[in-house]
């Protein structure tokens, strides 16, 4: 027997263990603690050896294949379509035929399923085959810091088995192997430092190998998301219309100039006429049933073309409520029934039909302008305080901000000798019924630039007190009492406001009104509607993205003849009492006035009555220039508050790949370093030629060592892992292990 021999047999003591461990040379040792070969044994051929190493070094470095092939078509965001297995990029979902659209999801959910789970077996393969390159990193790595110097300490000769398990990197032999143990000689700083940056990458491997297989699947799996087709820059907002008269450009197709130029709107009848008698019904119907102990008040829609709406309100916005544009809808209402495939005779649609039948659910988008008005209504008395010809103001008792902050008397200065835009218009609510007290219920419509308040105690330095009567109007500055400085809470209710007051028939006191009150902004928002009868049958466009309070402005000018329009009536005429909104009116009228329990009625029904008016208004546009990288339209961008470029796009909802959540992100950061780690496995094989050696050559290898002591004194496993063995070759190609030198106190000459 060659080298150490040891002696197994029953054993009690430690003392006995150690009488048992004899070393018997038979031949004189090499240098190193290795008995010179008896005879010569039969070796691999090392062109064989070569030849599967540089295979398996092209292996390790084809797994950045695969894995650029995922950076791309995440960082891509590829779209794959309606199913995650849609091979040749047409999986018809047939999402817009609510025949065969339930069947046709299920049939494609299948589908998903099945690859999905196929894919993350293939993830699991990236993952073995990552750990393979990774493998043999730790091992390069560690055979060249094991070539110089004292060599490696005993503690990482299987680092790289053992790094994979996760727990290696709390192991106390990872952190204390690199320091010297008390038998060896005196150690420079810099070999130590060496040493731990060999355990730091060993850490980070572990740390990353055992991440690769997450972010490997996260990366495969493409998800089902929302993703938007290119945006068509198609005009430029130029002004709306709300500061104007009505014209033949808001889609009052029923009307001649004629009319329009003289005031009379009841040529709007046929078309919008309807849709308010309709809101008032809704109205009604919607109270009677949330009164009930389960039933809930639900806000009614209207009708533009081919698509519905309703209104968006929103209490972080003050009670702020946002009305669609009807031109805006009736230019979306022509792209949705194109996606329909409604209108095969008219011009083709700006997007392939590929695209939406390639996708589970479809979402047209549009920018458009969107009025938004806050309302509030209260009961009081007007007086009218005439200045001259074309000035005259206007007053009303019972104002009031709300809860808590008092009542004011709110003053109105009307006429064009104030202001261009101070105006007026007013209608007849007719009443023919034997019992009623009033043949007619008169509605006036104001708009005043600037307003002012004032009580028993306040009137902010306006001086507008004193000069309410006749005798003292005359000699006051009207322009220096508007002017006067307001409360901030005051300020954004007293410019550019209209205020809508109703007579209340059967009412003894001729002054007595109900008034409501509102300011209008104008935002730019998102405008959707889901293109599936299944998902959205009635075809209800809703809108998003609308700006923050702050980014409104200052509140717009709106013509009360808006107003007139929306009633589809003449100015300075009577409303036929037949209409369903003329009756309930003046049903709840009354009870508004005394703030009875009809009063939530009135309030829904007059703001059904201005939404309508503010969806009426139209805006003007041009064209949105050519280039989406010119100066022109980079000037839209900046100017988005008052002149936007209104886009049309469209979200799909798609199976694709993509960097939208966190866990994406991660798992790209873990497989490109991973891709590192394979690049500098590959360069610094191709550097040193290390080539890995078995586990069963490493075990041959250390049986065939000759102890030399170097183990002497040291006991657990803390110490003994700090002993370091220089690994070399000999002239077979054999590992060998020469332990490092020992202080000579340690040295046996029985142990040479």
């Amino acid at each position: 027997q060659k080298g150490m021999e040891l002696i197994y047999q029953p054993l009690g003591s430690k003392q006995e263990i150690n009488a048992s461990y004899q070393p018997v040379p038979e031949t004189p040792p090499n240098p190193g603690g290795y008995h010179a070969p008896i005879a010569s044994q039969p070796r691999e051929h090392p062109r064989r050896r070569i030849f599967w190493h540089r295979i398996w070094h092209l292996l390790s470095l084809l797994w950045l294949v695969p894995i650029a092939t995922l950076l791309y078509l995440n960082f891509s965001h590829h779209v794959i379509g309606a199913s995650a297995w849609c091979p040749r990029g047409d999986c018809n979902a047939e999402s817009n035929n609510e025949m065969t659209a339930f069947t046709r999801a299920l049939q494609l959910d299948r589908q998903d399923h099945d690859l999905n789970g196929a894919l993350q077996f293939v993830a699991k393969a990236l993952e073995v085959w990552f750990m393979f390159v990774a493998t043999s990193l730790v091992y390069d790595v560690g055979i060249l810091f094991a070539k110089e110097g004292r060599g490696l300490p005993v503690g990482y000769l299987l680092s790289h088995l053992e790094f994979s398990d996760i727990r290696y990197i709390f192991s106390p032999l990872l952190w204390t192997s690199p320091w010297p143990h008390r038998n060896s000689v005196p150690e420079k700083r810099a070999r130590m430092i060496k040493l731990y940056i060999f355990a730091v990458i060993t850490a980070l491997l572990t740390i990353l190998a055992n991440l690769m297989g997450p972010a490997t699947a996260v990366l495969v799996l493409p998800t089902m998301q929302w993703v938007d087709t290119p945006h068509i820059m198609k005009v430029t907002f130029s002004d709306t219309g709300a500061a104007h008269r009505p014209t033949t450009e808001a889609g009052f197709w029923d009307c001649n100039v004629t009319q329009l130029l003289a005031r009379n709107y009841s040529c709007t009848c046929d078309t919008h006429g309807p849709s308010l008698d309709e809101w008032a019904a809704q109205a009604i119907s919607s109270v009677v049933q949330g009164e009930n102990d389960d039933g809930e008040f639900i806000i009614g829609s209207s009708q533009e073309d081919a698509l519905a709406f309703t209104f968006n309100a929103s209490a972080n916005d003050g009670m702020l409520i946002w009305v669609p544009n009807r031109q805006v809808l009736r230019n979306m209402s022509h792209e949705f029934l194109k996606t329909q495939g409604w209108l095969t005779k008219r011009n083709p649609p700006e997007y392939p039909e590929k695209t939406f039948n390639n996708s589970l659910q479809t979402i047209l988008k549009r920018q458009g302008p969107s009025l938004g008005f806050q309302a509030s209504c209260y009961a009081g008395n007007v007086t009218d305080l005439d200045l001259d010809e074309t000035r005259w103001v206007r007053c009303y008792t019972g104002w009031s901000l709300g809860e808590g902050y008092g009542s004011y008397t709110k003053c109105l200065r009307l006429g064009t000798g104030f202001d261009d835009t101070d105006s007026s218009s007013q209608f007849y609510l007719m009443n023919s019924t034997a019992d009623a007290p009033d043949p007619e219920t008169g509605v006036g419509i104001y708009f005043a630039d600037k307003a002012m308040y004032f009580n028993d105690t306040e009137d902010f330095g306006s001086g507008i007190k004193s000069c309410l009567t006749n005798e003292t109007s005359a000699s006051c500055d009207w322009d220096q009492v508007f002017d006067a400085q307001l409360p901030d809470e005051l300020r954004n209710t007293s410019t550019n406001v209209g205020i809508i007051s109703y007579q209340v028939p059967g009412l003894e006191n001729p002054q007595g009104r109900v008034c409501c009150e509102h300011v209008t902004y104008l935002s730019f928002p998102t405008y959707n509607v889901d293109t599936s009868p299944v998902s959205n049958p009635q075809n209800l466009v809703k809108l998003t993205d609308i700006e923050s309070p702050k980014d409104y402005g200052t509140p717009i000018v709106l013509s009360p003849d808006w107003y007139l329009a929306a009633w589809s009536v003449d100015r300075n005429t009577a409303l036929d009492e037949r209409r369903q909104i003329v009756q309930k009116f003046i049903e709840v009228l009354p009870g508004y006035y005394y703030n009875s329990t009809e009063s939530y009625e009135f309030q829904l029904l007059h703001v059904y009555a201005l939404g309508q008016a503010l969806s009426m208004v139209n805006y003007y546009d041009t064209p949105a220039p050519a280039d989406p990288d010119s100066k022109e339209a980079k000037l839209a961008d900046e100017d988005k508050h008052i002149h936007p470029i209104l886009r049309t796009w469209a979200s799909i909802r798609v199976w694709a790949y993509g960097l939208s959540g966190r866990t994406s992100k991660l798992g790209v950061m873990v497989v490109i370093l991973g891709s590192v780690c394979v690049l500098a496995r590959f360069l610094l094989g191709l550097a040193t030629g290390v080539q890995e050696r078995s586990t069963v050559e490493v075990i041959a290898a250390a049986f065939e060592h000759r102890h030399q002591g170097e183990f002497e004194g040291l006991e657990g496993e803390r110490h003994l892992a700090k002993v370091r063995y220089q690994i070399k070759e000999d002239e077979d190609g054999k590992q060998r292990f020469i332990p490092e030198k020992r202080t000579s106190r340690w040295s046996h000459a029985n142990c040479v």
